[in-house]
């Protein structure tokens, strides 16, 4: 297992479906973290992506947190949303989770991920990160995700991380990682300003995009939850990774059978990842149902993955 805590390959964000009576709560971790830890390099525990209100519901819980420091296997890297709604929210919301980690003796491998823009400008955001870094013992991956930032309603703030921002910001060490959600442009000239730092690498935070033009770096999936061996072989084969040792034909056969499923199920859940692939696995028995309203769109997608996966 790689211990680094920005390893190069698939990092899930697991599926975190919140009991509708008790929203600190998230149902069926347990079997699903269990079932994705030998596929994976890393899991990413991001409520602001799977809560229902996800423009309200930012960071990782304390308890959710202890939870799931519980059930992973050691050594797997752990990503944790730590985003609040101002920088002093956030930068509690680290110090809570770091006591967290103190109290447990759990050294990691651990990263905090943050959407800054959500919150702060792309003025003076060295120096917050700066600040940040300096009160944790952990590295910080950060996330730019233009549709989150829409949510917000605000038309005068910018939508993602300028350029010459993150040149600054890749001049910190523990600044290892960089999630982006958005234009393959804008990633190029990302890559370009990140070169000369080995330690900080870009992700997709975009499934589409990856199986379009793969980042040299690995992808941030939620699909993983439901096809993690599929997702797993294409991203090892994207990223040069790849170990097996089928015979040359086998290799590209089972190759082009993942990708195809992988493409297949993202047509299906990409309109709406969060309720569909929660609802997928509630029917699959892997979590318990929360009840989250489903559209008549969402429902046909559902049924249209459970004919082509019927179980996992």
């Amino acid at each position: 297992m790689n211990q680094s805590v920005s390893p190069r390959g698939l990092i899930c964000s697991l599926a975190l479906v919140p009991n509708p009576n008790n929203r600190d709560v998230f149902l069926g971790l347990e079997s699903l973290i269990t079932r994705l830890q030998p596929a994976v390099a890393g899991l990413f525990l991001d409520p602001m992506f799977w809560s229902p209100d996800a423009s309200q519901s930012g960071p990782v819980s304390s308890s959710l947190l202890e939870e799931v420091v519980g059930m992973v296997v050691p050594g797997l890297p752990l990503w944790v949303r730590i985003t609040g709604t101002s920088a002093e929210q956030t930068l509690h919301i680290c110090r809570q989770l770091e006591t967290v980690c103190r109290r447990l003796n759990f050294r990691g491998p651990l990263a905090w991920v943050d959407t800054p823009l959500f919150y702060h400008s792309n003025r003076g955001l060295p120096d917050h990160y700066r600040r940040l870094l300096a009160d944790t013992e952990f590295s910080l991956i950060a996330d730019n995700d233009p549709r989150l930032i829409r949510k917000i309603g605000d038309k005068a703030k910018r939508k993602n991380i300028r350029t010459a921002v993150l040149k600054k910001l890749a001049q910190e060490p523990r600044l290892v990682g960089l999630i982006h959600r958005g234009d393959l442009q804008r990633a190029m000239n990302y890559q370009r300003a990140v070169r000369e730092h080995n330690n900080l690498l870009v992700y997709d935070g975009g499934e589409a995009s990856f199986l379009q033009r793969p980042s040299s770096s690995g992808v941030v999936s939620v699909g993983a939850n439901l096809l993690p061996y599929e997702w797993r072989t294409v991203t090892l084969a994207s990223l040069n990774l790849d170990d097996s040792h089928l015979e040359q034909g086998s290799r590209f056969r089972h190759l082009w059978e993942s990708g195809q499923r992988v493409r297949t199920l993202l047509q299906y859940y990409d309109h709406a990842p969060a309720r569909i692939i929660s609802a997928v696995l509630a029917a699959w028995g892997m979590i318990r149902q929360n009840g989250q309203p489903l559209t008549p769109e969402d429902q046909e997608a559902i049924d249209q993955i459970l004919e082509y996966v019927p179980q996992p």
